[in-house]
């Protein structure tokens, strides 16, 4: 898996964009809607009290691919993605390397459940199922649009990761609704990296 990361040209889109940025990246790469293991991280902007991020001149779109769709997911650039009212213009792209981390985060996680307590006891499981031991914390609850319905996602950061389980849940996530950027996970920003 790698980082694809894309510039964009836009001034402001909703906070809860996930799955409106899916349809029109699927209208575009249509290969995408069934592709396993994609993740796509959500845009940050400076969120505004009405709901909207402001955009800065580093936006970028990134999607968390297999290294052998590269050159399928390069015709994005130039394209034009219309997110409810607002436009964003896509630019070029830069391939980003997964490096593992001591600490990742993702702010976005959703599962099954909706209490934190039911929701991080399946956390429990997952982690175990992959063979990972790390300390968890759990952060404000957020209500995303998946197209089918609005569900409960926590922010989650973990901790201690040794580099193979840090770069496998880089790689893979956790949780469900990773194509609209839940459970993608990127390096937190106070820690260094670890391994090679």
């Amino acid at each position: 898996m790698i980082d694809a990361v894309f510039s964009v040209e836009g001034k402001s889109m909703p906070i809860d964009h996930g799955y409106r940025l899916l349809q029109e990246i699927v209208r575009v790469l249509p290969w995408l809607r069934d592709e396993e293991n994609v993740g796509i991280i959500p845009i940050h902007g400076a969120a505004t009290e009405h709901g909207n991020l402001l955009l800065s001149r580093r936006a970028t779109i990134t999607l968390r691919i297999k290294r052998t769709r590269i050159d399928d997911a390069k015709s994005l650039t130039g394209q034009r993605l219309n997110i409810g009212e607002d436009t964003l213009l896509v630019g070029p792209v830069k391939l980003r390397e997964l490096h593992p981390y001591v600490a990742i985060h993702s702010p976005y996680v959703t599962n099954d459940h909706n209490d934190e307590i039911s929701f991080m006891d399946e956390i429990h499981r997952e982690l175990q199922e992959m063979g990972i031991r790390c300390r968890m914390v759990c952060g404000k609850p957020h209500v995303v649009d998946t197209g089918n319905a609005k569900v409960v996602a926590y922010s989650l950061a973990l901790y201690d990761l040794p580099p193979d389980k840090s770069l496998l849940l880089l790689e893979r996530g956790l949780g469900k609704n990773r194509k609209i950027g839940c459970g993608v996970f990127v390096p937190h920003k106070s820690f260094a990296p670890v391994g090679g």
